[in-house]
């Protein structure tokens, strides 16, 4: 497992890089999260908001949330950077342990099942190991558009993790 808290790795696939956020990525996340109708796809359970932002003011605020969580380790917010463009279309959200949470929220031009397939590849061949992940779930009933893409990548319905709100989940072994 990587020291991910003492030195954020960066992780790249075909089309995105991804590195910790920064302050300076506000301007381009509030494009993503103040798309109402988009904003229904995120996954908002037990977190502080519903990522529906309208002001540049409460983009800040929310990234300044974000790397005050990273400090004291509880996950890291990743900017997902376009390669094509070198501009950021959103954020993914990681924390490890027994069971590790993913949330992937994209601008609606590249919430895409093309974009999730790279995402959860990235997923399974870098954050299970660097996180320390043994099952890692994600939030489905807000994204049905996206089961199939899931399930072809081995995830299946959860029957024990928050089932009631519908996730599903890859497990390690």
């Amino acid at each position: 497992m990587k020291k991910v808290y003492e030195n954020c790795p960066v992780y790249e696939t075909k089309s995105f890089f991804l590195r910790l956020v920064k302050a300076d990525d506000a301007e381009a996340l509030l494009k993503c999260y103040s798309d109402k109708e988009n904003v229904k796809k995120f996954n908002s359970d037990f977190c502080t908001s519903d990522f529906y932002y309208s002001t540049i003011e409460e983009m800040k605020a929310c990234i300044k949330f974000w790397l005050e969580e990273y400090k004291k380790q509880y996950y890291v917010r990743f900017a997902v950077i376009a390669k094509n463009k070198n501009y950021v279309i959103g954020t993914v959200e990681i924390f490890g342990g027994e069971a590790g949470v993913l949330r992937i929220d994209l601008s609606r031009q590249y919430n895409t099942e093309q974009s999730f397939e790279e995402i959860i590849k990235l997923t399974k061949e870098m954050f299970i190991d660097d996180f320390g992940i043994e099952s890692v779930k994600i939030k489905t009933s807000n994204i049905p558009e996206m089961i199939c893409c899931l399930e072809k990548s081995g995830f299946t319905p959860s029957t024990t993790f928050r089932v009631e709100l519908g996730y599903h989940e890859y497990n390690r072994r």
